[in-house]
Protein backbone atom coordinates (compact mmCIF):
# COMPACT_ATOMS: atom_id res chain seq x y z
CA UNK A 1 0.00 0.00 0.00
CA UNK A 2 2.77 2.16 1.03
CA UNK A 3 4.58 2.15 -2.03
CA UNK A 4 1.07 2.85 -4.33
CA UNK A 5 0.88 6.01 -2.39
CA UNK A 6 4.24 6.97 -3.04
CA UNK A 7 4.22 5.92 -7.11
CA UNK A 8 0.77 8.08 -7.20
CA UNK A 9 2.25 11.01 -5.05
CA UNK A 10 4.74 10.85 -7.71
CA UNK A 11 2.71 10.82 -10.95
CA UNK A 12 0.88 13.55 -9.69
CA UNK A 13 3.91 15.50 -9.25
CA UNK A 14 5.51 14.93 -12.32
CA UNK A 15 2.37 15.85 -14.08
CA UNK A 16 3.47 19.44 -12.91
CA UNK A 17 1.26 20.58 -10.45
CA UNK A 18 4.07 22.15 -8.77
CA UNK A 19 5.85 24.35 -10.98
CA UNK A 20 9.34 25.60 -9.93
CA UNK A 21 9.10 29.58 -8.76
CA UNK A 22 9.24 31.88 -11.80
CA UNK A 23 10.41 34.75 -9.97
CA UNK A 24 13.64 35.32 -9.01
CA UNK A 25 15.45 38.45 -8.07
CA UNK A 26 15.28 40.13 -4.29
CA UNK A 27 13.83 42.34 -1.79
CA UNK A 28 15.47 44.80 0.76
CA UNK A 29 13.63 47.20 2.79
CA UNK A 30 14.01 49.80 5.40
CA UNK A 31 12.22 51.69 8.13
CA UNK A 32 13.03 53.83 10.48
CA UNK A 33 10.77 55.45 13.12
CA UNK A 34 11.20 57.60 16.14
CA UNK A 35 11.41 54.81 18.22
CA UNK A 36 12.03 51.62 15.84
CA UNK A 37 13.73 50.88 13.18
CA UNK A 38 13.22 47.16 11.31
CA UNK A 39 14.87 46.27 7.98
CA UNK A 40 13.89 43.15 6.19
CA UNK A 41 15.86 41.15 3.01
CA UNK A 42 14.78 38.23 1.34
CA UNK A 43 16.01 36.53 -2.31
CA UNK A 44 14.60 33.98 -4.20
CA UNK A 45 16.19 31.39 -6.96
CA UNK A 46 13.79 28.70 -8.40
CA UNK A 47 12.11 27.38 -5.69
CA UNK A 48 14.28 28.88 -2.99
CA UNK A 49 14.28 31.76 -1.09
CA UNK A 50 16.27 32.68 2.40
CA UNK A 51 14.88 35.48 4.58
CA UNK A 52 16.44 37.78 6.83
CA UNK A 53 14.48 40.41 9.25
CA UNK A 54 15.80 42.57 12.11
CA UNK A 55 13.91 45.27 14.37
CA UNK A 56 15.48 47.24 16.76
CA UNK A 57 12.63 49.05 19.30
CA UNK A 58 12.38 50.40 23.31
CA UNK A 59 13.71 47.95 25.30
CA UNK A 60 15.78 45.24 22.67
CA UNK A 61 16.25 44.01 19.62
CA UNK A 62 14.78 40.80 17.57
CA UNK A 63 15.29 38.99 14.09
CA UNK A 64 14.98 36.57 12.11
CA UNK A 65 16.75 34.22 9.18
CA UNK A 66 14.62 31.54 7.19
CA UNK A 67 15.33 28.78 4.13
CA UNK A 68 11.77 27.79 2.62
CA UNK A 69 11.34 25.93 -0.17
CA UNK A 70 7.90 27.19 -2.60
CA UNK A 71 4.96 24.85 -4.20
CA UNK A 72 3.54 27.09 -6.77
CA UNK A 73 -0.35 26.53 -6.85
CA UNK A 74 -0.84 28.16 -10.27
CA UNK A 75 -4.14 30.24 -10.11
CA UNK A 76 -3.71 30.01 -6.42
CA UNK A 77 -1.35 30.80 -4.47
CA UNK A 78 2.66 30.09 -3.74
CA UNK A 79 3.12 28.27 -0.35
CA UNK A 80 6.26 28.03 1.18
CA UNK A 81 7.46 26.07 3.82
CA UNK A 82 10.96 25.66 5.72
CA UNK A 83 13.54 26.05 9.01
CA UNK A 84 13.77 29.76 10.82
CA UNK A 85 15.55 30.55 13.80
CA UNK A 86 14.65 33.49 15.68
CA UNK A 87 16.72 35.91 17.98
CA UNK A 88 15.79 38.48 20.71
CA UNK A 89 18.18 40.81 23.02
CA UNK A 90 16.91 42.83 25.55
CA UNK A 91 18.35 46.35 26.86
CA UNK A 92 19.37 44.70 29.96
CA UNK A 93 21.18 42.12 28.53
CA UNK A 94 19.06 38.99 28.09
CA UNK A 95 19.74 36.93 25.17
CA UNK A 96 17.68 34.26 23.58
CA UNK A 97 17.57 32.33 20.15
CA UNK A 98 14.95 29.56 19.15
CA UNK A 99 14.48 27.20 15.83
CA UNK A 100 11.06 26.01 14.68
CA UNK A 101 9.36 25.97 11.24
CA UNK A 102 7.75 29.02 9.29
CA UNK A 103 4.88 28.80 6.71
CA UNK A 104 4.47 31.67 4.01
CA UNK A 105 1.77 31.99 1.11
CA UNK A 106 1.82 35.17 -1.65
CA UNK A 107 0.22 35.77 -4.52
CA UNK A 108 0.56 38.63 -6.92
CA UNK A 109 -1.92 39.62 -9.73
CA UNK A 110 -1.56 41.91 -12.51
CA UNK A 111 -4.12 44.18 -13.12
CA UNK A 112 -5.90 47.09 -15.58
CA UNK A 113 -4.59 49.79 -13.25
CA UNK A 114 -1.36 48.13 -12.01
CA UNK A 115 -1.28 44.85 -9.18
CA UNK A 116 -2.37 43.39 -6.44
CA UNK A 117 -0.22 41.83 -3.59
CA UNK A 118 -1.16 39.45 -0.48
CA UNK A 119 0.82 37.99 2.25
CA UNK A 120 0.03 35.62 4.78
CA UNK A 121 3.16 34.42 7.10
CA UNK A 122 3.37 32.16 10.46
CA UNK A 123 6.65 30.79 12.03
CA UNK A 124 6.34 28.54 15.78
CA UNK A 125 9.18 30.90 16.89
CA UNK A 126 7.44 33.27 19.32
CA UNK A 127 4.52 32.46 17.66
CA UNK A 128 4.84 35.13 15.18
CA UNK A 129 2.56 35.94 12.29
CA UNK A 130 2.33 38.61 9.49
CA UNK A 131 -0.23 39.68 7.14
CA UNK A 132 -0.05 41.97 4.33
CA UNK A 133 -2.01 43.42 0.95
CA UNK A 134 -0.71 45.90 -1.42
CA UNK A 135 -2.62 47.62 -4.37
CA UNK A 136 0.19 49.55 -6.94
CA UNK A 137 -0.94 51.88 -9.29
CA UNK A 138 0.94 51.35 -12.27
CA UNK A 139 0.38 55.21 -13.83
CA UNK A 140 0.87 57.03 -11.10
CA UNK A 141 4.12 54.83 -9.65
CA UNK A 142 2.51 54.30 -6.27
CA UNK A 143 1.67 51.30 -4.07
CA UNK A 144 -0.48 51.17 -1.04
CA UNK A 145 0.09 48.49 2.04
CA UNK A 146 -1.89 47.88 5.02
CA UNK A 147 -0.49 44.97 7.55
CA UNK A 148 -0.44 43.79 10.56
CA UNK A 149 1.92 41.61 12.48
CA UNK A 150 2.06 39.90 15.94
CA UNK A 151 3.95 37.43 18.03
CA UNK A 152 3.77 36.21 21.87
CA UNK A 153 4.62 39.97 23.06
CA UNK A 154 4.31 42.30 19.93
CA UNK A 155 1.42 43.48 17.95
CA UNK A 156 1.24 46.21 15.23
CA UNK A 157 -0.44 47.72 12.04
CA UNK A 158 0.84 49.54 9.51
CA UNK A 159 -0.49 51.93 7.09
CA UNK A 160 2.32 52.89 4.15
CA UNK A 161 2.58 54.56 0.71
CA UNK A 162 5.52 54.23 -1.47
CA UNK A 163 6.24 55.68 -4.73
CA UNK A 164 8.69 54.20 -7.26
CA UNK A 165 11.22 56.61 -8.48
CA UNK A 166 11.27 56.05 -12.15
CA UNK A 167 11.57 52.56 -13.74
CA UNK A 168 13.78 51.41 -11.35
CA UNK A 169 13.36 48.85 -8.31
CA UNK A 170 13.96 51.56 -5.53
CA UNK A 171 10.92 53.04 -3.81
CA UNK A 172 10.54 55.43 -1.08
CA UNK A 173 8.62 54.74 1.64
CA UNK A 174 6.36 56.64 4.38
CA UNK A 175 4.06 55.29 6.82
CA UNK A 176 2.67 55.13 9.93
CA UNK A 177 2.13 52.30 12.64
CA UNK A 178 -1.42 52.97 14.42
CA UNK A 179 -0.82 50.56 17.43
CA UNK A 180 2.21 52.54 18.50
CA UNK A 181 1.04 55.76 16.99
CA UNK A 182 4.63 56.12 15.08
CA UNK A 183 5.50 57.61 11.54
CA UNK A 184 8.15 56.30 9.88
CA UNK A 185 10.08 56.49 6.51
CA UNK A 186 12.43 54.26 4.46
CA UNK A 187 13.13 53.08 0.96
CA UNK A 188 12.94 49.64 -0.51
CA UNK A 189 14.15 47.57 -3.48
CA UNK A 190 12.61 45.32 -5.12
CA UNK A 191 13.71 43.03 -8.34
CA UNK A 192 10.97 40.58 -8.29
Amino acid sequence: MKSTTFLSLTAFLATGFFQAASADGYFLQTDVGGRTQSFVASTSRGPLSFGLNLSNYEGGRSGAISATYAFPVEGVATFKLGPTVGFERDDDGRRGAEAGARLAVDRWTGTSFGSTYILAEASTVNRSWFLLGQVTFTEANIGIELSRGGSDDYHETTLAVQRRLGGGPVSLRLGYKLSSEELFAGFSINTF
